[in-house]
């Protein structure tokens, strides 16, 4: 019995496993412009572009070759699945909208009006006559008897209703007999006191109300302590208010200098040439009158060593990297400059500052000095 039991165990295992699906979790995936069926429904062609981005935001796919175009893409995943999905396209006329294509909401149908039929005129009904039936008279109890001082009591006659003088209305049998005085007089008393006790209590409620207090003649005027409220920008809701972009005016082009710095770049290489072919007159040429060396010597024991230096060595090679030129002036400039210098005996790299003159059309140099030297330079 138990080896039919195993079987049947892992074939019920082996079947409940197969109705569960095991994958990966996937979520719900929005993408492209979540298109609100009420603006899509206030498109219209006569729009312009900001009033059409004013409604829809800005479209998903602009083609750069068609600038007439736009199109909105609206894709909804559930699951992995594609739940749904919407595509409206825009085609303008310049900057007006001039056809709308794509998956637009349904137009609504007016329903007709209905006309409500007028109601028949009915013709007047006479009102029906009206029979009163005699009330019985309660006799108010006599009171004491008076003294005979007292004034005799006086009768109050009946009021007479508006029944009573309506023809159709029939009169009573009996007329009622009369009261005495003292008891209606108290019930009617009792009205009047209390009607002419309210406008005693309204005046009373109206005495209550105090007046403000005038303000004293030298009083200063009331300041508000608190800060005044900052203006808020309020975002527009009337598309009709939508005005176009408007692409503001490029800025003018800057002057440009007086004189360019390519000049300034081919006086620093002339000099740097001269250095490297040995041209003893053509690089002392290059230096201003009012020179004056960096050491202190004199100007012509600098341009004897200068001399002694350019014809001891056999070969010189000179590379000037990265200058940058600073105008200080509209005939005077100063370039820094990364100088690898190499010859015979003596090799350096060092970051070098002429400052330079404009002499008769010419970039002469006034003052040479090194400023450091160049870390881990080029053999």
């Amino acid at each position: 019995m138990r080896h039919f039991l195993i079987p049947v165990l892992l074939l019920s295992l082996v079947a409940g496993c197969s109705s569960v699906k095991i994958g990966p979790h996937r979520i719900d995936v929005q993408q492209g412009n979540a298109l609100d069926q009420e603006n899509v429904a206030r498109l219209k062609p006569g729009l312009n572009r900001s009033q059409v981005r004013f409604l829809l935001g800005t479209p998903l796919v602009v083609d750069p070759f068609r600038n007439d175009r736009w199109d909105y893409v609206y894709v909804y995943y559930k699951a992995g699945k594609l739940a749904e999905q919407k595509r409206i396209t825009l085609f303008f006329d310049g900057d007006t909208l001039a056809r709308i294509d794509g998956d637009l909401p349904p137009a609504e149908s007016v329903p007709a009006p209905v006309v409500q039929a007028a109601p028949k005129a009915e013709a007047p009904v006479a009102p029906p006559a009206v029979t009163t039936a005699p009330l019985p008279v309660a006799t108010a109890p006599q009171p004491a008897p008076l003294p005979a001082a007292a004034s005799q009591p006086q009768t109050v006659a009946p009021s007479v209703s508006p029944a009573a003088t309506d023809p159709a209305v029939a009169a009573p049998p009996a007329a009622a007999p009369a009261v005495t005085a003292p008891p209606v007089a108290a019930a009617t008393a009792a009205p009047a006191a209390v009607a002419a006790s309210q406008p005693a209590q309204a005046s009373t409620a109206a005495s209550s109300v105090v007046p403000p207090l005038p303000s004293p003649k030298n009083a200063p005027a009331y300041v508000d302590p608190r800060p005044p409220a900052e203006l808020s920008l309020q975002p527009e809701t009337d598309v009709a208010k939508i005005q176009p972009d408007v692409i503001p005016p490029f800025p003018a082009a800057a002057p440009l200098a007086a004189a360019s710095d390519a000049t300034v770049l081919k006086a620093l290489n002339e000099w740097a040439d001269a250095w490297a072919r040995r041209d003893n007159e053509t690089y002392l040429a290059a230096y201003d009158a009012g020179f004056a060396p960096q050491d202190g010597v004199s100007r012509a024991a600098w341009e004897k060593r200068k001399r002694q230096v350019l014809n001891a060595a056999k070969r010189i090679d000179l590379e000037i990297d990265s200058p940058v030129v600073e105008r200080t002036g509209d005939t005077a400039a100063t370039v820094t400059f990364n100088q690898f210098y190499r010859s015979d005996s003596y090799r350096d790299a060092v970051v070098k500052q002429l400052r330079m003159v404009e002499r008769d059309g010419r970039w002469l140099i006034v003052e040479e000095k090194v400023l450091s030297v160049l870390p881990g330079a080029r053999p």
